[in-house]
């Protein structure tokens, strides 16, 4: 019967091949790219969380550069040698846009890595993958135990909910200025339509508390610049929510 053909036509082209007459891939060929990539980029995935140092930690971004690789591979099997295929592809993944901001210039690095490992698994450069891999995890083992690049500055997080209406920059730099030895911005994350919670990577000045005569007699404490940049904040009315996270602990207002 005509359906009887069908089906088998259907399990055949389905399962049994894969691509035209001229550029046709093996099944086995398909199962390892995917087991590959999906090694090697679980790999890539532990050595970012196992060399992390700083609290933007995220784990879907641990989960998506595992799952970018199998992507990445996968995209490399499809366009083969095809150069119709790839600028098919480059066309229809230009049309999408990204809202999320890295928070730091390293997973930028890793999104790079794990795109080189899963094209080489795409085409089949196997051992190029594997030596990519382990060259790059155990270069960034060596540097994160090494602190290479370091120049030995402590910096915090600093938290804060800020009204959209208003210009943070002009509010909050003299303040920052008098208090802080570096600051950058982290990240900008919107809470409501009239308020955005901001994040800076800061440093501050002298933080040993100093001690001061006082005019009748005795000693006072003067307070670090820590403490003196969050009264200062306090003071704003319409800054909420204040906090400095030091690692694992924070201090909040």
């Amino acid at each position: 019967m005509w359906f009887v053909d069908f089906i088998k036509k259907f399990i055949e082209d389905s399962f049994f091949t894969l691509g035209s007459n001229v550029n046709t891939i093996e099944v086995t060929d398909v199962i390892i790219v995917f087991f590959w990539s999906i090694v090697l980029s679980v790999l890539i995935g532990i050595t970012y969380r196992g060399t992390h140092r700083s609290i933007s930690y995220s784990q879907n971004f641990t989960q998506t550069l595992v799952l970018l690789g199998i992507i990445i591979g996968t995209i490399m099997v499809i366009i083969g040698t095809d150069i119709a295929r790839a600028f098919t592809l480059v066309g229809a993944l230009s049309v999408v846009r990204f809202r999320n901001a890295l928070k730091e210039t390293r997973d930028i690095g890793f999104i790079f890595f794990v795109m080189a490992v899963g094209m080489a698994c795409g085409i089949r450069f196997y051992i190029v993958g594997i030596m990519l891999t382990g060259v790059g995890c155990s270069l960034m083992y060596f540097m994160t135990y090494t602190k290479f690049g370091q120049k030995g500055l402590a910096q915090d997080i600093l938290e804060l909910d800020f009204p959209v209406s208003k210009d943070y920059a002009q509010i909050l730099s003299p303040i920052f200025v008098r208090h802080l030895k570096y600051y950058t911005m982290l990240g900008i994350d919107s809470i409501d339509e009239n308020t955005n919670r901001i994040s800076f990577i800061v440093t501050f000045k002298q933080k040993t508390k100093l001690l001061s005569i006082k005019k009748g007699g005795g000693f006072i404490r003067e307070s670090g610049s820590k403490v003196n940049l969050l009264s200062e904040v306090q003071k704003i009315p319409y800054i909420s929510n204040v906090k400095v996270i030091e690692g694992s602990s924070s201090v909040e207002i």
